[in-house]
């Protein structure tokens, strides 16, 4: 039995290989465009030993996708685990996690065009909700860093208590990384995206001046 598990370790370890260069790609490659000959010569496996693998290219996206997005979220591990994040009150918590949306577009705009492409591409295909469950999970990653902060200040007074917190969270979401995904993909005409930082700060100033107490 032992070589049983020999081999499928060593098959795990080679679709944990594609997935990383299905990754790595994604962040440089309209999702559409981008063929499983280009992910099978990345990583060095057969095409046919991929869609052996994963079975479809959806699939394979799909867990590379939520590979980024993990990626995305251990980016700030221990940041809000510092004192100076534990120190503040629930207002100051939810102002410092409002600025993860900045950051992204500042310093990730590769990530932001791949989450735009994703979801054109993922429109197109017959997934069911099962198989975007692990990738559900990874975009919702951060939502609990959330509602603690909001509970922190419902209970320090310095949020309001009357919201609807997971329908603010969803509606903020979902205008930042719009916005920031259409900042990423560059400027229509000239001039459009000089104040793109300004706007996402007014939008998140917004959302701030809304919560406060």
């Amino acid at each position: 039995m032992e070589y049983k598990k020999i081999i499928e370790n060593a098959r795990s370890d080679r679709m944990q290989e594609a997935v990383e260069a299905c990754a790595k790609l994604l962040l440089t490659h309209d999702v559409n465009e981008l063929k499983m000959n280009d992910i099978a010569d990345e990583c060095e496996i057969g095409v046919a030993s991929l869609y052996r693998y994963f079975g479809t290219k959806a699939t394979l996206v799909i867990k590379a996708g939520s590979l980024l997005w993990k990626s995305v979220r251990s980016l700030f591990d221990g940041v809000f685990e510092c004192d100076y994040y534990k120190e503040k009150d629930g207002l100051g918590r939810i102002t410092e996690l409002m600025k993860v949306f900045k950051v992204l577009y500042i310093s990730h705009q590769d990530f932001l065009r791949f989450v735009d492409s994703f979801d054109r591409y993922i429109i197109g295909e017959e997934v069911t909700p099962e198989d975007m469950e692990e990738y559900r999970r990874s975009v919702l990653d951060f939502y609990p860093l959330l509602e603690d902060a909001y509970t922190t200040g419902v209970k320090d007074g310095s949020l309001r208590p009357d919201i609807d917190f997971k329908l603010m969270y969803l509606s903020l979401t979902h205008a930042l990384m719009l916005m920031s995904e259409k900042f990423s993909r560059g400027a229509v005409f000239e001039g459009e995206n000089e104040h793109a930082e300004q706007e996402l700060d007014f939008i998140i100033n917004m959302a701030i001046d809304h919560l406060r107490s």
